[in-house]
């Protein structure tokens, strides 16, 4: 089947041979028993960033990039479609979605995909932001690549290539070391290409008031051959990932413009807008052009690519549209 190449090594520090990696790769996706094919599209993780960037006050600075693989999915063609509850933003959306619809202890699943690799995602009734049901992430730090994603399809392909989402989100605890994230990430093939690309938004690097913001561009297909590598990233100037709280996040993938934005808590952070190049890459110039792709896919959640603590991430209130959104009442 097509799109296999979204599973791919996980690039390792300290210059671990391809021949290695694949092995330790191959052994993994024994040990999973599946590959996560699902209608719609397959699952997998993808890649890291990391390098020297513009880390704000009382930052570190850089920490090479590393990246991930694999992961299993399972979603259902069953079950809730979503729901806005009484978020005005519903009315003129793509998708919303409050995960009061769903079953509790189970993955949210209807238009969603929840997608793995050592991680859990259920939708928790203890802990949410609006109703009485979020959908937590679980990591427990035990492996190098953690992935828990849900993975949005239906909505794609959209007008113009560029869509606004937005999300509620409480992170328990951040990264203390350089750590790679992701929470947000939108993927599809480049046109003209036959490789994918992938647009992100998370931190890694550790300054005195936490977990630095990060935006993150990889092409995950060269892991095995396909297209050119890259794994390039974006500090933001000193801003962190909230933690402990719930919070707002909304952003926007332009691909017609190969630009993405990011606002937090309804104000933008403006220097994680990336007008189609950023600070550095792994594996080119810093010059390479984040060419967006054709997206088909959103996927949210907590993804890490070094090892970490264990995480608990949790998301609730989501929405997707062509125009913006802005936080909830």
């Amino acid at each position: 089947m097509r799109r296999l190449s979204y599973f791919f090594p996980p690039r390792l520090a300290g210059g671990h041979s391809r021949t290695a990696i694949l092995l330790a790769a191959l052994g993994a996706l024994q040990s999973l028993g599946t590959l996560g094919c699902h209608k719609g599209g397959v699952g997998g993780g993808a890649g890291g960033a990391g390098g020297p960037g513009a880390a704000g006050a009382g930052a570190t600075t850089g920490g090479s990039g590393t990246g991930g693989s694999g992961g299993t999915s399972a979603g259902g063609t069953t079950g809730g479609s979503g729901g806005g509850g009484g978020d005005p933003a519903c009315a003129t959306a793509l998708y919303c979605d409050d995960f009061e619809s769903y079953t509790a202890g189970r993955p949210p699943d209807g238009k969603w995909t929840a997608q793995t690799n050592t991680a859990t995602i259920a939708i928790d009734t203890a802990e949410h932001r609006s109703g009485s049901q979020a959908v937590r992430f679980t990591t427990p730090g035990t492996a190098t690549f953690q992935s828990a994603f849900i993975v949005l399809t239906s909505v794609f392909p959209v007008t113009g290539n560029a869509f606004y989402g937005r999300m509620m989100f409480k992170l328990e605890a951040a990264p203390t070391a350089s750590v790679h994230w992701t929470m947000i990430q939108g993927s599809g093939v480049v046109p003209g290409q036959s490789y994918h690309a992938q647009v992100r938004y998370g931190g890694q690097l550790p300054i005195a008031a936490g977990s630095q913001l990060m935006a993150n561009y990889d092409t995950p297909d060269s892991y095995s051959g396909t297209g050119p590598s890259s794994d390039c990233w974006f500090h933001s100037a000193g801003k962190v990932v909230p933690v402990g709280v719930w919070s707002c996040v909304e952003w926007q993938f332009d691909g017609s413009a190969n630009t993405m934005r990011l606002w937090l808590d309804g104000q933008p952070i403006d220097s994680l807008t990336v007008p189609g190049v950023g600070q550095g890459c792994v594996h080119q110039p810093a010059s390479f052009p984040w060419t967006a792709p054709t997206f088909d896919r959103l996927s949210l959640g907590w993804e890490s690519y070094q090892t970490d603590d264990p995480r608990t991430f949790w998301i609730d209130d989501v929405v997707v549209s062509t125009s913006p959104i802005a936080c909830p009442p």
